[in-house]
This record gives C-alpha cells, sequence and structure tokens, in this order.
C-alpha cells in the first residue's frame, strides 16, 4: 500500500461510517423516536435519538403526579452519540421539552415530580432518560431533546410526538349489576341465605388496561337510601368469629374488593318505592376518583297508594279544661295508610296540594273546645277542619275549652281518590274519644309496690341513709348488720280528677292506720267494727245500730271504749250508692253505747244530685294506731301519686289494719273529702315458708302436728288458717275434727309464735297398704307429712322441710327419731342417709348415728341450693336427703327448696347476682333519619330497656344503634319530648302514649326499626 491510497481509505471508511449512521437513524425513526447529527457543520457526526416507551398516553384531567404505573405516563429515552458513534462521555446534560405544558410535561428519571415543560438530565451509557406525564388536554405533543456538539460548532436536536388520547369512561370501568326488582318485607322475615327479600348485587371494576382493577385500600364505598325502604349487608369476614356481616344491616360503609369484584346484599323492608344504591371508588395507581348508581325497586303488590286504614295515635298525657292549672292542649297524629300498609302518598301533584282528612269535634255545649291543625292552606281550627297528611300523617292538637267531659273527635277520608276537598265517595272513618278534666280529686287508691316494696330496717344511731347487708346464720338471708326488728312497707296512693286524670300536682293526701283495739284470741278481729254504719249526710253524728260491743266504758267490767281523738274509718264504696260514704273522720265525742260525734261533717252523699239516706248499711271500724307508725301526709306528683312509709314490728306480721288516704276535692258549693279505706295485715317478706311436724304420721291415730307459718326472714305470721289436704294415697281424713279439704280450728299464732296445733287422723289404710300424703298450704307454702299404715315402723325427720334463701352455704342439723308401729322408741339401730339435688350443693356434712333410748339420733346436712335467677339456673330447685335403716326401712325424707332470691321483693335487693344476659337474646337496630330543615333539633333515639342511643348523625353498622336484648322483649324505642317521628320497620307506634313513644316486639334474631323524622 503507497501513502497516496491512504486518503482515498479513510475517505472511504468515513462514507461507510456515514452510511451506517444513516441507516441506523432510519432504522430508529421507524421506531417512532427522531434524531438529528451535525456531519458537515464543522463539528463532525454527533448525533440524538428520542425514542418513547409509548406514543399514545390518556388524558390526565387531575393532573396527577408522574406514575411508571399508569396510563398517562411513559418513559423518554434520548439517545446521545459522538462523532465516532460512540456513546458520549457519562454525564453530558440532554434537555427535553414539551411543546404543549397542557398537554403533557416533562421530568427527569430520578425525580419524575419535577415536572416542568421542559427538563435536564445527564447520560449513562450514552442514554439520557424522562418521563413524560400527560396533562389535563388531549391532542399530540412534540418532544425536543437537544444537547451542545461535543465536537463544537452549534448544538444538536432531536424530535418525537406522542399523543394523549380520552380516557375511558366511569360508566364502562365501574359497574353494578344484580337484580333491580325486591318485593317488600312487610312481615318482618328474618335474615336468611336465599331470602325472597334479599337482592346480591355484584361491583365490578376494570383497570385502564382492562385487568381487574385496584381501589385504594382495597375499599369501595357503598351507600343506600332511602334506610326506612332497605339496607345492605356484604359477605362474611372469616377473620371476625363473633358477627357474621352477612346478618349487619348497614346504610353506608366499606366493602372489600377482591380482584376487581364485591359482593353486596340488598334487604327490602316493608316500604315500598326506589331504594339507591351508591358507588364509589378512587384507583389505587392513578388516584381516579370513579362512581355509579344503581337502582333497586322495592315493589308491594299491595299498594294502591289510596286510603285503606285510618288510625289515631293520642299523646297519653292528660288534658284539662281551660283555668284549671294544667295543660289545656292535647297532641294527636291520624295515620292514613294505603292496602298494602304504607303511608298514603302526600296528597299533592304539579305544585297544587289538597286535603285528604276532613276532622269533626263532638265537645260539651259551650265548652268552646276546637282542633287545630295544618290544611293545604296553611293552619286551620275550629269545631270541624280539613288537613292534608305529609308521609301518611296529619298532627292536629285538641284546645280544652271551659268544660270538663268526653270530646268525640271523628276523621273522614276518601278511599275513592284521597282527596276530601270535592266531597267524598267512599268514605273510611275512625273516632277516637278524650277526656278533660279538671285536675281536682275526686278519687284515690291505694296501692303497694310488688317488687323491693319491704324495707328491713337496721338499728338507728343518729342519722344513717344506708347500711351493709350480711347473712343471717340461720336462715342464710340477707339483713342489716344490726336489724331493729322491724319492718317498712311502702305504701303508695294515686289520686285521679273525674274523668280519670291525675290530679294536678301539689294535691295532699294525708294517710292514717287502725290496728287497735282487737279482741282477745285468734283469729285477730277490732273491738269496734261492723256492718251497720250509719253516717249523718252532711253532718257530725255517726252510729251504728247493734255494736257487739259498746261505745262506752262498762263500769262493771273489764273492756274498751270509744275514746276522744280515735279514727272512724267507713268502707263506703263496697255499698253501691254510697262512694262519698268512703270517708275517715276523728271522734270529737261519744254520745251513747252506738253514737259518736265526729270532728268534720261527713259528705252529703249527693253525688247524684240529691242525698241519698240508706240507714244503717256501711261497713265500719273505729280504733287507733298503736303498733308502728306512718308518714302522715304526702304531696302529689305530676302523674298523681305520691307515697310513703309504713314501719312496723316484725312480731306483728299478719296481723289485721285499717289503711287510709284521704284529700279534699275543692268545690264552689262546699269541699267534699275524698277517701280510699282497705282492710289489710302487716306483710312479711317473700316467700312464705310453713313447716310441719311430725313429718309422719301412723295411721288410725290422732296426731298432734304444729304447723308454723314465717315470711322468708323467718319472722313468724299469725291470724293464718293453714288448709289441710290428702294429695297421695287412698285414704280418708279430718283436720281438727272436720273432714279433709279444710283448714284448721285455730289459727297461727295459737300454739307459739306462727304455729297452730291440729289434730290430724287419718283411716282407711290397711296394714299392708300404701303410705299416704298430706299436703298443708297457705298461699303458696306447702308442707307435707307421710301417712305410714298401722303396725309399721316410721322414721321422723325435724325439720322435714328446708327453704334456702341464701347465696352461700349452711350447715343444719336434723333430728331424727326412729319409732316402731305402736309409737315406741327403738334404740340401738345404725341409721344412714343419702342427698341428692336438681341443682346446687346438698350432702350429709354429718352422717346419721346410732339411735339412743328415746329411739333418737341427728345428722347435719350442708345446704347451698339458692341462687339468682340471672346466672342461667331454673329455679325453685328441689333436693332430698333420704333417711333409713341398714335394711332401708322405714324412710324419712328431707326435702330442701332452693329459691331465687331476686324474688324475696326486699329493698335494697340480695347483691352478688351476676348481671341478666338472659338465655336467648335477639338483636334490635334501629336507624334514624331526619328530613326536618336546618337547623335540625335532637334526633337522639334511646331504648327501654336501655341499650340504644342512636341519632341520624350515627354511622350505620354504630354499635349505640343496636343492642341485644332478651328474646320475646318489647322494646320501647323513645325519641325527644315534642317530636313526633314516623315509626316504621320492626317497630310502630306505642299505643297510649305520647307520638315520639314507639315499640318494638322481639320475634326474630335481627330487627330493623327505622325512626323518620319530617
Amino acid at each position: 500500500m503507497t501513502d497516496q491510497n491512504l486518503p482515498i481509505g479513510m475517505y472511504t471508511m468515513k462514507s461507510i461510517q456515514y452510511l451506517v449512521v444513516v441507516a441506523a437513524t432510519l432504522m430508529l425513526a421507524a421506531c417512532g423516536g427522531g434524531s438529528s447529527n451535525n456531519s458537515f457543520g464543522g463539528g463532525g457526526t454527533a448525533s440524538l435519538t428520542v425514542t418513547v416507551a409509548s406514543s399514545t398516553v390518556t388524558v390526565n384531567p387531575q393532573n396527577f403526579a408522574p406514575d411508571p404505573d399508569s396510563p398517562y405516563t411513559t418513559q423518554v429515552t434520548v439517545i446521545f452519540r459522538d462523532a465516532s458513534g460512540q456513546p458520549v462521555a457519562d454525564g453530558t446534560t440532554v434537555t427535553l421539552s414539551s411543546s404543549s405544558v397542557a398537554r403533557g410535561v416533562v421530568s427527569p428519571i430520578d425525580a419524575p415530580t419535577a415536572t416542568g415543560s421542559s427538563a435536564t438530565n445527564a447520560t449513562a451509557g450514552g442514554r439520557a432518560q424522562f418521563w413524560f406525564t400527560a396533562g389535563s388536554q388531549t391532542g399530540t405533543v412534540t418532544l425536543t431533546a437537544s444537547a451542545a456538539n461535543p465536537s463544537g460548532g452549534t448544538g444538536i436536536t432531536a424530535a418525537a410526538t406522542i399523543n394523549v388520547e380520552p380516557g375511558v369512561g366511569n360508566d364502562d370501568r365501574l359497574t353494578v349489576s344484580g337484580s333491580s326488582t325486591i318485593p317488600t318485607n312487610t312481615q318482618g322475615v328474618p335474615i336468611f341465605l336465599g331470602s325472597p327479600f334479599i337482592n346480591e348485587l355484584t361491583i365490578q371494576y376494570v383497570g385502564a388496561n382492562g385487568q381487574p382493577g385496584s381501589p385504594a385500600d382495597g375499599e369501595i364505598g357503598v351507600a343506600i337510601s332511602p334506610i326506612s325502604r332497605g339496607a345492605f349487608s356484604t359477605l362474611d369476614d372469616p377473620e371476625t368469629t363473633d358477627v357474621n356481616e352477612f346478618f349487619s344491616l348497614l346504610g353506608s360503609g366499606p366493602v372489600d374488593m377482591t380482584a376487581g369484584v364485591s359482593t353486596i346484599f340488598v334487604h327490602s323492608f316493608d316500604q315500598p318505592g326506589p331504594l339507591t344504591v351508591s358507588v364509589s371508588l378512587v384507583d389505587a395507581n392513578t388516584g381516579e376518583q370513579f362512581s355509579t348508581e344503581f337502582v333497586v325497586n322495592v315493589e308491594d303488590g299491595a299498594a294502591n297508594f289510596l286510603p285503606s286504614q285510618v288510625d289515631f295515635s293520642v299523646d297519653p298525657e292528660p288534658i284539662y279544661a281551660q283555668g284549671a292549672g294544667g295543660a289545656s292542649s292535647k297532641n294527636l297524629q291520624i295515620i292514613v295508610r294505603d292496602s298494602g300498609g304504607n303511608p298514603v302518598p302526600n296528597p299533592e301533584a304539579d305544585g297544587v296540594s289538597w286535603n285528604n282528612i276532613r276532622l269533626t269535634l263532638d265537645s260539651p255545649a259551650g265548652s268552646g273546645a276546637r282542633l287545630v291543625g295544618t290544611g293545604a292552606g296553611g293552619s286551620v281550627s275550629g269545631s270541624e277542619i280539613s288537613v292534608r297528611t305529609v308521609n301518611g300523617i296529619a298532627n292536629i292538637s285538641l284546645d280544652a275549652g271551659s268544660e270538663v267531659g268526653t270530646h268525640r273527635i271523628v276523621a273522614v277520608v276518601d278511599r275513592a281518590d284521597n282527596n276530601v276537598d270535592q266531597g267524598t265517595s267512599d268514605a273510611l272513618q275512625t273516632e277516637t274519644t278524650i277526656e278533660v278534666g279538671d285536675g281536682r280529686l275526686f278519687a284515690l287508691e291505694l296501692v303497694s309496690p310488688i317488687l323491693n316494696a319491704i324495707r328491713v330496717n337496721p338499728t338507728v344511731n343518729g342519722v344513717s341513709t344506708s347500711f351493709e347487708l350480711i347473712e343471717d346464720d340461720l336462715t342464710g338471708a340477707l339483713v342489716p348488720a344490726d336489724p331493729d326488728g322491724t319492718y317498712s312497707l311502702t305504701v303508695t296512693v294515686q289520686g285521679t280528677d273525674q274523668v280519670g286524670n291525675p290530679v294536678l300536682p301539689g294535691t295532699v293526701v294525708n294517710f292514717g292506720k287502725i290496728d287497735d283495739p282487737m279482741l282477745p284470741g285468734l283469729p285477730r278481729l277490732f273491738v269496734f267494727s261492723g256492718v251497720d254504719g250509719n253516717p249523718q249526710e252532711g253532718g257530725n253524728l255517726f252510729s251504728v245500730f247493734d255494736p257487739f260491743e259498746g261505745f262506752l266504758d262498762d263500769p262493771v267490767r273489764v273492756d274498751d271504749a270509744v275514746e276522744s281523738g280515735d279514727t272512724v274509718a267507713l268502707f263506703g264504696k263496697l255499698v253501691p250508692g254510697n262512694r262519698e260514704h268512703e270517708a275517715v273522720r276523728f271522734v270529737s265525742s261519744v254520745v251513747d253505747e252506738n253514737t259518736v260525734n265526729v270532728t268534720e261533717p261527713f259528705n252529703p252523699n249527693d253525688q247524684s244530685g240529691s242525698i241519698v239516706n240508706d240507714g244503717f248499711v256501711i261497713p265500719w271500724v273505729i280504733g287507733r294506731s298503736r303498733v308502728g307508725n306512718i308518714e302522715q301526709s304526702v304531696v302529689l306528683d305530676d302523674f298523681g301519686r305520691g307515697s310513703v312509709q309504713m314501719t312496723y314490728p316484725i312480731n306483728a306480721l299478719g296481723r289485721p289494719i285499717v289503711l287510709w288516704s284521704q284529700g279534699t276535692r275543692i268545690l264552689e258549693g262546699g269541699n267534699k273529702t275524698v277517701a280510699d279505706v282497705e282492710a289489710a295485715v302487716f306483710p312479711g317478706v317473700a316467700p312464705l315458708l310453713l313447716t310441719a311436724s311430725p313429718s309422719a304420721i301412723t295411721a288410725n291415730n290422732d296426731t298432734v302436728v304444729r304447723l308454723c307459718l314465717t315470711d322468708g326472714l323467718r319472722s313468724p305470721i299469725e291470724g293464718a288458717f293453714i288448709v289441710g289436704a290428702i294429695t297421695e294415697g287412698a285414704a280418708n281424713g279430718s283436720l281438727d275434727g272436720s273432714p279433709m279439704t279444710t283448714t284448721t280450728a285455730n289459727a297461727t299464732g295459737s300454739a307459739g309464735a306462727g304455729c297452730v296445733d291440729t289434730v290430724v287422723n287419718i283411716s282407711g289404710i290397711p296394714p299392708e297398704g300404701d303410705e299416704a300424703t298430706i299436703t298443708f298450704s297457705y298461699d303458696e307454702a306447702t308442707a307435707e307429712v307421710s301417712v305410714v299404715p298401722p303396725g309399721a315402723a316410721m322414721l321422723l325427720v325435724d325439720p322435714s322441710v328446708i327453704t334456702d334463701t341464701s347465696l352461700t352455704t349452711f350447715s343444719r342439723r336434723i333430728d331424727l327419731t326412729l319409732l316402731d308401729g305402736d309409737g315406741e322408741p327403738i334404740s340401738g339401730a345404725q341409721l344412714v342417709g343419702e342427698c341428692e339435688t336438681d341443682g346446687g350443693i346438698l350432702s350429709l356434712s354429718v352422717n346419721p348415728g346410732v339411735t339412743d333410748a328415746n329411739g333418737e339420733t341427728s345428722a347435719s346436712v350442708l345446704v347451698g341450693m339458692a341462687g339468682c335467677g340471672t346466672d342461667g339456673g331454673e329455679y325453685p330447685r328441689l333436693g332430698t336427703c333420704t333417711f333409713t335403716t341398714t335394711s332401708g326401712t322405714p324412710e324419712g325424707v328431707l326435702q330442701v327448696i332452693g329459691i331465687d332470691v331476686l324474688t324475696l321483693g326486699i329493698s335494697p335487693p340480695p347483691v352478688g347476682c351476676p348481671p341478666e344476659e338472659g338465655g336467648d337474646t335477639q338483636i334490635l337496630v334501629v336507624r334514624v333519619e331526619d328530613n326536618r330543615p336546618d337547623p335540625q333539633p335532637s334526633s337522639l333515639v334511646e331504648s327501654i330497656p336501655t341499650g340504644i342511643s342512636c341519632t341520624a348523625g350515627s354511622t350505620i353498622g354504630d354499635p349505640n344503634c343496636q343492642s341485644d336484648f332478651a328474646a320475646g322483649t318489647t322494646v320501647i324505642v323513645r325519641a325527644p319530648a315534642g317530636t313526633t317521628p314516623v315509626f316504621s320497620g320492626a317497630c310502630g307506634p306505642q299505643a297510649g302514649s305520647d307520638p315520639n313513644f314507639g315499640e318494638a316486639i322481639l320475634t326474630n334474631d335481627i330487627q330493623t326499626c327505622v325512626v323518620t323524622f319530617n
């Protein structure tokens, strides 16, 4: 090769190299990029090439930040080579620019958020990389790369284009599918999979790439409205073992989405109409927001939207005549439903409204009473008005006038067109009556609470307001640490006016009692008493026709006499036409053996308009209070009630008393007294206990059986006659000489405190015959005595009955007596025993021994059978301990009864019982809707029993909006006072209560009550 050939060869190589570069450029251009070089510009053949990963992107209307996984961001690569075709040195600066920032911006690959109309980046391996992120406008964007020529001279550039295109619409990417109709659940059928009152809806979301989309946090938002027509639930979450989400009804809340799919269940209630399901989500990758709606029509085949049922809901609060001093207005609701039980539509169309109820008031003449309501033209009032319903309800009020008595309100609707302004062609009417009173005392009624009425009193030193209970060693009952031997009974009186309304608050009522003097012996009878009293109408004399004991002191014998200040109690209400002679007066002087003067005139007994004098026909008692005391007066409250305490010693239990309360009725022509007089006894603490000793007797002999009656705290009860009857076995018998079934000849207390001896004789049992059983009873207390055949040995058990009223165990000694057929003791016999019970503890703590010369030995039993009704056990518990000889005969039986201590009725109640949980429980869910204009007053809805405290602002699923209640419970749902919500779903208005009270009777596992404020 010669030197002359060298330039030629070099040129050829350059030409080939240039051709290769051109060919490469053409290839790159064909791939969607662009390049530029400046090989003839005096700087060599350096070049730039721009390539894009995707020539189309989706518009980015929210201008989200660059995201390589999103459809609106793509990668841009700029390749930079020097004149020799090699990658330029690392770190060489390249700039990339966008022709329209409205259509897209650029940013360095390592700083994606540094977006702008241009961005710079350094090369690495001859490449500079960038992001292009679409903007809010569609169209074509030119991306231009530029850099300084490494060979000198002018800079070099290259370009590429990207199309920004519209994205896929929301309706296409977020969809809801499923049945769009569902029947109304008018019967409140409980939830079960496959129920016709449940629609399954499928929610699907597709990503921008056509694959299943991913919402933010894996959840979508679902809401349903109105919740008076339905709610939704979700699939059960296996991670929540305490709840099955399928049964938890929601109005709104998050729902999990997996692989772009969610499933919800729409549950219908009893109200027909469209139910809108709203779904929304945010894309986890792009941040795009999507929403859609799906309408489910809740259909009622029976609904015809015309009146078919009209009902009154009346505020239970009393109403009084004007000037009486009490409320003179009363709220009412008229509820109009169609044949499907749904509220009739509002009477309006095309901006025109009309009336759909006509009301008529029939009130006492001259009273001036009127009805007030809202009609199509605004407020209306009078004795005849027309009003319109809103959501099926019309609110009206009765404004009382000057007269008391019955006010009759008649409501009429038209079944033909729900319009009464054009007359009625198919009238449907209902009516209600309201009693307007004067609030003045007309009647009194003495009552006593059933629960916690009796209090066991402690010894009081100084002032004490509380005390601690301890367990009594003998009975196991809970009593004060230092009981003083007295009980206190709560006595309540109810006062009403002439129409039965509570008397106005502030009315004073006096109390008192008579418990002395008594005739000696049993049964106890008042010395001065009879059925032949004759009060002087409007006068001060009281006479009796033939008193058992004269009123004056007998100078020749020891007797009682009526004294000044004694109480005269008359039972006038027991005699027809003599109600006003139910009265209490006080003796001012004794006139003769059958007449006294009283300090205050008797009522004239002229309630019929003329004085009624029936003569000597009024039952009466004269006496004084000597045993215990009673608070003297009380001021009646807003409900016409007042309570006092009567305190008495426990040794007076069963003693007869006359208990009375009396007030004054204010009248223009002269005041009258109003009283209630009741015959009663000093009561004990429940339950009554009856024991019989011996526990076994021999047939064909007269045997004395001692019967003892006590209250639940072992305090003796006197004056009770015990019933005896043969309840098992073929036998005949007598009690104190009278054939059974009969009562004892004497009362308890005749043979010691609370005890009576009765002579029992049982015949008709042959020597080899079966045993018989005598059951003695008083009220609910019973005791049994076994009757063995003549000539047979018997084993007596004392006591034969133990009633356990304790929450802890205790030991009791049992005396055993073994007798032969002649009633003689059997000595030297080894006795054995065993116990069994259906609950609690009952066992022998000391085994029986060998009988002594009197045929006697003893054993001890450990007793712990009482409990609390809230502990899940069944009461009363029953147990027996059977004692016998080693041969197995005869047998003696101890019966042990364990009670529910919560039924003792003492105050304070026994402590130590678990809270009431109940066996089966059912769930009540409350949903509150408030359609009233802002500012909205309180929408707090609470339950009675407590457990629910829910408002319209509560999220559905809020634990305060649902609670467990005992199965079958009637739950009262209370809205704020003065409101008139609509109760629907599982609840309805509470009959006879204020309109803000509703109730739900729990019959299913889960029920939903909807409370709507309009």
